[in-house]
């Protein structure tokens, strides 16, 4: 980020999930900042730890991100990096704690029709194969978008690379969509 134009202003935020079991836990949410040395240090404390079965609260931590942060910009990016889809026989056949769907009452087509509304442009990043149920019912709800596929980077430098260039694609990409 410190080599893009500088009339280009960029802020950026995290909310990361865990599962409905971990508590407080939760949810960890670090609104948007025009600093990447802030942002750095706020991820610094961040593990991924937690959680009781193999889905993960996806969709209330996408409802955090679009509710709890501020998003500002006229340009705005929500970049998924997920390694296992949310709660309900929709998403997933592994053990689930939840098998119905969200305990809170959260549908995918609730959360994703308030980040459309908030003109929020949706992309994912693989991590895993446990994702590509709930990426192709997202589609069904919001239509095509970006999924980056981070399922084959051994080393986490190669990680952070394909993280930085889905990050400026995703940019791109919503410029373009927006013009």
């Amino acid at each position: 980020m410190a080599n893009m134009e500088p009339a280009i202003r960029i802020r950026i935020g995290f909310c990361g999930y865990r599962d409905h079991c971990d508590g407080s836990n939760r949810l960890q949410i670090f609104d948007f900042t025009n600093s990447p040395e802030n942002f750095k240090n706020s991820l610094s404390g961040v593990s991924a730890s937690g959680g009781g079965d193999t889905p993960e609260d996806v969709l209330g931590g996408l409802d955090a991100a679009v509710s709890r942060m501020t998003w500002r910009n006229d340009i705005r990016v929500l970049l998924h990096i997920g390694d296992c889809p949310p709660h309900g026989r929709r998403f997933t056949y592994t053990d689930d704690n939840y098998p119905d769907g969200d305990p809170n009452g959260l549908t995918a087509e609730g959360v994703l029709g308030e980040m459309q509304s908030a003109k929020i442009s949706y992309f994912f990043g693989e991590i895993t194969g446990l994702t590509k149920t709930m990426i192709s019912e997202f589609k069904n709800i919001i239509g095509e978008f970006n999924v980056f596929d981070f399922r084959s980077t051994p080393d986490t430098e190669g990680l952070v690379e394909k993280f930085f260039d889905a990050t400026c694609s995703a940019i791109n990409t919503a410029i373009t969509l927006r013009e």
